[in-house]
């Protein structure tokens, strides 16, 4: 099994059970991981062999990737059990379902165990690791699943810390609004860690088995300057800006920070897969991870998404900036942000979830 390097840049959600925990503020992960619920249903249910695929050992295994620390996981779990369970003639010998939970090794675990649901209806097994490798042994699983992870690159390209180097990102925190050079470097990033991620699930999962996955997406040729997260990243750059010139941070860890996070287009995911060569592509669609929100965004929606944004992004600004730092920095974000409501209100925002479900052939 090949060695897969993790870097600082990977980081894990925010641990724990407290104010700022991943567990206790991500639900509007939550909320557009529902939006998700009646595809995977009906891509289980019109793609999968279930009575096949356990004809031999009536274990029935899934894994989640990118499984943070609750309570999401547990509710995309159940959801696949429920489907899955419909696809089982009514009276034949209930299967036993095994669910793989896997995150990067520095992961909350205690967390997410000691929250486990009392009454689950499965075997549960944690699984640490970055899934840019192998995690699982061969062909173990039926449904590998992950939602809102494969955005995260491995780690930050290489070339944006070189100075010498044209895609050098110098006062900047993304490849939003960055020199071309900045966005290919991002780019070629998505590229081998999505060719890493494919290869390991092509071992991982069973013939017939499923590789679900949702992630952040952007529609072909767009600039990434329209989306509502332009404005976050621009406005994360101008709050450490005027941090650095405040002697708060010095030029070198304003310089030196990069947020490792990726939105592809359907496109280039289709030509990944069809690369790699052991999967069909079953589903593929660009969606809208906001439909619930029924009027326009306001202030308080915008502080909201500064919540969830901190509970997800702060172990990057804990590692780099120092938690004494954590607090004034996403002050200062909110403060900005809910200045720019009209703004970021009138951002394309419809259709930058990219979900997609693949069959191994």
């Amino acid at each position: 099994m090949g060695k897969v390097e993790i870097v600082l840049n990977s980081l894990p959600m925010s641990g724990g059970d407290g104010p700022n925990s991943y567990s206790k503020n991500s639900h509007l992960q939550r909320r557009s991981a529902s939006l998700l619920k009646e595809t995977i249903d009906k891509l289980i249910t019109e793609k999968l062999d279930a009575k096949t695929l356990i004809c031999d050992s009536n274990t029935f295994r899934i894994a989640d990737l990118g499984c943070a620390t609750g309570p999401n996981t547990f509710f995309l779990v159940q959801d696949i059990i429920k489907s899955v369970e419909t696809t089982l003639e009514p009276n034949s010998k209930e299967p036993e379902f095994l669910v793989f939970f896997n995150d990067l090794t520095n992961n909350d675990f205690n967390t997410l165990f000691t929250s486990l649901p009392q009454d689950r209806s499965y075997f549960a097994v944690g699984v640490p690791g970055s899934f840019y490798g192998r995690v699982l042994p061969q062909s173990s699983v039926h449904i590998v699943v992950t939602l809102a992870a494969t955005h995260w690159l491995s780690s930050v390209p290489k070339e944006l810390l070189d100075k010498s180097s044209k895609a050098w990102n110098k006062g900047k925190v993304h490849y939003s609004n960055a020199e071309e050079e900045v966005v290919k470097a991002y780019e070629d990033q998505f590229g081998r860690d999505m060719e890493k991620f494919l290869e390991a699930r092509a071992q991982e999962i069973v013939s017939g088995g499923l590789l679900v996955v949702g992630m952040c997406g952007i529609p072909q040729g767009m600039p990434f300057s329209n989306l509502a997260d332009s404005i976050m990243y621009t406005s994360m750059a101008d709050v450490l800006i005027q941090m650095q010139s405040q002697g708060l941070i010095s030029e070198e860890q304003l310089d030196s920070f990069n947020i490792p996070i990726y939105s592809a287009s359907p496109e280039e995911v289709t030509a990944l897969v069809e690369k790699n060569g052991c999967f069909n592509v079953e589903y593929m669609e660009l969606m809208d991870p906001t439909t619930w929100l029924k009027r326009p965004m306001d202030v308080e929606d915008v502080r909201q998404w500064m919540v969830c944004i901190k509970a997800t992004m702060g172990s990057l600004f804990i590692n780099h900036f120092g938690e004494h730092l954590l607090d004034d920095i996403f002050n200062r974000l909110t403060a900005r942000l809910v200045g720019l409501t009209d703004m970021v209100e009138s951002s394309y925002r419809e259709k930058v979830m990219l979900f997609f479900g693949l069959k191994r052939k």
